[in-house]
């Protein structure tokens, strides 16, 4: 059993960015103005959304990153440090802004996202290494490609050599060296991205198992495709299977993806169970969109276990103590 004191489950590699968030009744055409029913201002970035929603499920969580050096640069890394999340290697960049989304989200739930990279084009291969410490006592990476190719490319060899576990969203979509794409134990992508890598339209759970086959021949072993409320398909080995999402009420889907990659890679470092973890990563994700805003909807393990039926999943495997919390 590994030991949990001064270690780390999860250290995180990406973006950060502010959420300003529109409800609007409907999605703008090109060149049409719709007036935003509510409005909201909210941390977020892929990344920063990943390492919250480990923390918040109790996973000893880093996060490595940059910001600006401006109010909204303070308030992320006071959001991060208030979830529970090392925020020592979110590095404060100077005379650069904070990246930013600017996010419209319709009455069934559904977003456009439009973001600024900011202070996040500028995270560096020496961002990284000078986090290396931290990585050799976790026990995986997580990154997506809000960054430079070559820094996302370094991050997952250098987890690799030191065999941590390698979860790569990804988002967006980069065309990533095969060699490197092999280094990856856990590969999550949506619809497009996995549209893009398999070369067939996946729109379905029947093309997101075709795809998912003809992805796994990169050499990557474990595969998961999102598709939003329809779940998602997961395939390990010889075996592909379908998890269905729960039914909920959508509120603000904003943040989902990005809930399930923080919630799968918590409970596969956890209880060892991959595919369990996927199965309660859909769910986690489900709950997350009865909620507005990205980190502000993403939810704790408590409200985790009110989600769900206590029999459905095993806590005992998950090495949490009765005490956690964030």
């Amino acid at each position: 059993m590994k030991k949990l004191e001064n270690k780390y489950d999860l250290i995180v590699y990406g973006s950060l960015n502010m959420d300003y968030v529109g409800y609007v009744d409907h999605l703008p055409e090109p060149g049409e103005t719709v007036a935003s029913n509510t409005f909201n201002i909210g941390p977020g970035g892929k990344a920063a959304n990943q390492a919250v929603t480990a923390s918040k499920l109790t996973a000893k969580t880093a996060m490595v990153g940059r910001v600006g050096d401006d109010h909204i640069g303070q308030v992320m890394k006071s959001e991060l440090a208030q979830a529970g999340v090392d925020d020592d290697h979110v590095l404060i960049s100077p005379g650069i802004q904070t990246g930013i989304a600017m996010v419209s989200v319709d009455q069934a739930g559904n977003n456009s996202i439009v973001t600024y990279k900011g202070a996040n084009a500028v995270l560096k291969e020496e961002d990284v290494a000078h986090s290396l410490e931290k990585l050799k006592q976790a026990e995986g990476a997580v990154l997506q490609l809000e960054m430079d190719k070559q820094v996302g490319e370094y991050t997952i060899q250098m987890a690799s050599r030191f065999r941590k576990k390698i979860i790569l969203n990804l988002a967006p979509i980069v065309d990533l060296d095969s060699e490197t794409l092999k280094l990856v134990d856990l590969l999550i992508v949506n619809e497009p991205e996995s549209s893009f890598l398999s070369g067939i339209h996946v729109n379905s759970i029947d093309s997101a198992k075709e795809a998912a086959e003809i992805i796994s021949k990169i050499g990557i072993d474990h595969i998961v495709i999102t598709l939003g409320g329809a779940g998602a398909v997961f395939k390990t080995g010889d075996v592909v299977k379908h998890y269905p999402a729960p039914k909920v009420e959508v509120v603000d889907t904003t943040g989902a993806g990005d809930c399930f990659v923080g919630a799968v890679s918590f409970f596969w470092i956890r209880s060892g169970d991959l595919d369990a973890a996927v199965k309660h990563a859909v769910n986690v994700a489900a709950l997350s969109v009865t909620k507005q805003g990205a980190i502000t909807s993403l939810p704790s393990l408590e409200e985790y276990k009110q989600f769900i039926k206590e029999e459905e999943l095993d806590f005992s495997k998950l090495n949490i103590s009765e005490n956690a919390s964030q």
